[in-house]
């Protein structure tokens, strides 16, 4: 019996051994579902990532626009007005021009300042006597004959150059004087002061005339070409001026209130802008931050 055992046992297989990591694998193994024909269904693949959508590139921020610096303002010529005829049509006109604010106030602080001075006409004449000579070349430019020969001189070299701002500068000279001498006439008949001894106690001392009509010109040269020609013109009406108490022909309270008629009379004349004479100044914008200033200028 027992080798007949052994043959029954040695003809049956033996079940194949599993793994113990395959077992445990199939163990823990998720069954995977089963369609309604019972056969498995494969899970399906992942669903892919949304790619991420590039961020779309920041815009650029805007710079500062740069302002561009004005242009230069159009400086014109001077007005084509510059003969005889139109000058003798716009003397009445230069009247109309003489009350205004400023030139009230220039003849008002001229009268205060002649009347302060008033104490001492007799002493300043007596002083200035003693400089003999100096003020020789003051008599003769202070005179009608000299104002109109700078005056027609000027205006003659500008139709002689073809120089429309000489020409009318001349005119300009000219007109100042006409209105300078009538206002001067008029106070002086109105006031009727006597002239000191050396002008031989006539009539009409105040105001200078000398002195009013320099001063017109003074200002008329300023108002056309600024500060730069006001400083000389000034200095020399000042001296003319002084010339009139060294010929003891004049107080001084005579030249200091006709000092004010003539820049009054000059104001009234050239009462326009200074661009017909090719000259602007206005503040301008520089780039960066900050103000500045433009001068434009132009001479034909």
């Amino acid at each position: 019996m027992a080798p007949l055992l052994l043959l029954l046992l040695l003809s049956v297989d033996p079940p194949p051994l599993t793994p113990p990591d395959a077992s445990a694998e199939a163990d823990d193994r998720v069954p995977e579902p089963a369609n309604f024909a019972g056969e498995v269904q494969e899970p399906p693949p992942p669903a892919p990532e949304p790619s991420p959508t590039p961020a779309a590139p920041a815009a650029p921020a805007e710079q500062p626009k740069k302002e561009e610096p004005p242009k230069p303002p159009s400086v014109g010529p001077p007005p084509p007005h510059t003969g005889i005829k139109a000058t003798l049509k716009a003397i009445p006109g230069d009247f109309t021009h003489l009350p205004t604010g400023i030139n009230i106030g220039i003849l008002g602080f001229g009268g205060v300042a002649a009347l302060a001075a008033h104490p001492y006409d007799d002493s300043v004449n007596a002083r200035l006597k003693g400089a003999k000579g100096f003020f020789y070349v003051g008599k003769l430019i202070g005179n009608v004959p000299g104002l109109l020969t700078i005056s027609l001189g000027t205006y003659a070299f500008g139709r002689a150059t073809d120089n429309r701002t000489v020409s009318h500068l001349g005119m300009d000279l000219l007109r100042a004087e006409a209105v300078s001498g009538a206002l001067t006439y008029a106070i002086k008949l109105s006031v009727r002061r006597h002239r000191p001894p050396g002008g031989g106690g006539k009539c009409c001392s105040f105001p200078s005339g000398h002195s009013s009509s320099t001063f017109a010109l003074a200002s008329v040269l300023w108002r056309h070409l600024g500060w730069k020609a006001a400083v000389p013109t000034y200095t020399v009406a000042t001296y003319v001026a002084l010339s009139r108490l060294h010929e003891d022909v004049h107080f001084l309270s005579d030249v200091i209130f006709g000092a004010s008629v003539g820049i009054v009379a000059g104001r009234a004349v050239v009462h326009h802008d200074r661009h017909f004479y090719g000259m602007q100044i206005q503040p301008m914008p520089v780039p960066g931050g900050g103000i500045g200033v433009m001068v434009a200028g132009s001479f034909r």
